[in-house]
């Protein structure tokens, strides 16, 4: 083998056409210079084959067509394989460039250790390269800005030179000689104008026009003269006055007949027994619609007998509604407006009507104005409630409201007592007492408001403050009620 020649071992692969072509191994020794130049030009190995095959075959291809024996079906087999082998250098050359580029994107963007954070960070850091520039152009030292506005506004400037007080010829002194001239011109123009010695004068002219109209005011304000002013408006004032007294006197005249009248009419209604009846009436309607409130029944049993033989005692009757825990007791309320009641009488004839009536709890309500003086507003008794009430004055509806809230505990208490003997009942009760305590002290308190009428301002307030409380704690007793309800609700299920 001389220098230019090179020995290849070729392998024909199988024929992929249709029929099977037997190996054949060459062994060629190669000396025509420019084949040996272009095989050196090739890696040695499987580069260097490749080629040659391919060089081989195209030669093999080139003779066949030139004996004539190069059909269609070579060219299209063949054109197919160097499709498929262009097609997989294509797929390894994109993967390759693929993975060049993703090397070199995250040398440059990888969030840890790319050079492009590193170069964000070196720019916008405390200290860095963005700062270190901005503070070189803007910063309060040794800046660009901070130079440029020394040299135009600093204290050796051409502006504040012109701005300097103490420049002769500075623009604040020469304004301030021009307002000195403007302000004194201005004086001496209204001091001219103030003055006597002048006929052209303001003041001058004010006081001539005083002069000439001051004859006429003082005729407007004369009484001499019937025709003046003050003469006509003493005289429409007298009649306006008359006129008023006359309103007055028939005003006096009608309200003294009509308050006579209204009078001798209470005093025959308290006389007469038909007062009770009204009573008992405006009971039945306040006691109607508080049921109603509360989704209770209110029934007026005044004229029918009960469960003991021809007794009617017990005029109302309230039985809870299904959504109350005790749903289905009874409450019965007695309403009396006599003087002949005391506390005994009163609390016997409400165990009567509890008993007549079928009721848990029984509500006696006595009219103010036929009540014992020593009678507590609202006072609780076992099973019992005694109220004072006055039909006239709302405020004390908060008494039989307070005692209906608390008639309403007591039955759940039962019911509840029925179905569960470890309920704690200690804040029912706490709440029944303090509605007792504040209810007596309401009234206490509204007494002393209604004589001491010097304090009334303040002894209001208090009763305000106290009827608050107590409507509180009738909402902590219902409060309480609706947790029995639910309690007891819980156990059923």
């Amino acid at each position: 083998m001389t220098e230019h020649a090179k020995q290849f071992e070729l392998s024909q692969p199988k024929s992929k056409i249709g029929r099977q072509a037997e190996i054949v191994q060459l062994s060629l020794e190669v000396t025509e210079p420019d084949l040996v130049a272009e095989l050196l030009a090739h890696p040695e190995g499987e580069p260097r084959d490749r080629f040659a095959l391919a060089a081989l075959r195209i030669g093999v291809l080139t003779l066949k067509q030139a004996e004539g024996r190069l059909d269609s079906e070579t060219i299209r087999n063949e054109s197919d394989r160097l499709l498929t082998e262009l097609a997989h250098a294509l797929s390894k050359h994109q993967e390759t460039v693929a993975g060049d580029v993703a090397a070199s994107l995250e040398q440059y963007f990888d969030p840890k250790n790319g050079r492009f954070n590193e170069r964000i960070d070196r720019l916008i850091t405390k200290d860095g390269e963005l700062e270190q520039f901005m503070r070189k152009q803007i910063g309060p030292e040794d800046s660009e800005l901070a130079k440029t506005l020394g040299v135009h506004l600093g204290e050796n400037s051409p502006m504040m030179k012109l701005l300097s007080p103490e420049d002769p010829e500075g623009f604040l002194t020469k304004l301030t000689g021009e307002i000195e001239v403007a302000l004194r011109a201005q004086r001496e123009a209204i001091l001219a104008e103030f003055t006597l010695d002048s006929e052209k004068s303001a003041l001058s002219r004010l006081v001539n026009r005083v002069e000439t109209s001051q004859g006429e005011i003082i005729k407007e304000f004369s009484l001499d003269d019937e025709k003046s002013a003050l003469a006509r408006m003493k005289r429409e004032l007298i009649s306006v006055l008359d006129e008023h007294r006359r309103a007055a006197d028939n005003f006096r005249t009608d309200v003294t007949g009509k308050l006579a009248a209204m009078t001798a009419r209470r005093d025959e209604s308290l006389r007469s027994t038909r007062h009770g009846e009204d009573f008992e009436d405006n009971l039945r309607q306040f006691l109607s619609a508080e049921a109603q409130l509360s989704g209770d029944i209110a029934e007026d049993t005044s004229k029918t007998p009960g469960l003991i033989k021809n007794c009617k005692v017990g005029d109302v009757v309230i039985k809870l509604g299904p959504d109350s825990s005790a749903a289905g007791s009874r409450i019965v309320v007695e309403a009396k407006e006599s003087s002949s009641y005391n506390l005994a009488k009163a609390l016997e004839e409400i165990e009567t009507a509890r008993k007549n009536r079928g009721a848990s709890v029984g509500v006696f309500i006595l009219s103010k104005q036929a009540a014992p003086a020593e009678l507590d507003p609202m006072r609780r008794y076992g099973s019992d409630i005694v109220v004072i009430w006055d039909p006239e004055d709302p405020q004390t509806d908060v008494f039989p409201k307070a005692a209906l809230s608390v008639a309403r505990a007591i039955c759940t208490q039962e019911a509840a007592a029925r179905q569960r003997e470890d309920v704690n009942f200690e804040p029912a009760e706490r709440a029944i007492r303090s509605i007792e305590k504040l209810s007596t002290g309401l009234d206490e308190i509204k007494t002393s408001g209604e004589t001491i009428r010097s304090s009334s301002t303040k002894i209001l307030n208090r009763v305000r403050i106290m009827g608050d409380e107590l409507s509180r704690q009738v909402a902590v007793l219902d409060g309480i009620i609706e947790n029995f309800k639910t309690i007891i609700t819980e156990d059923d299920e």
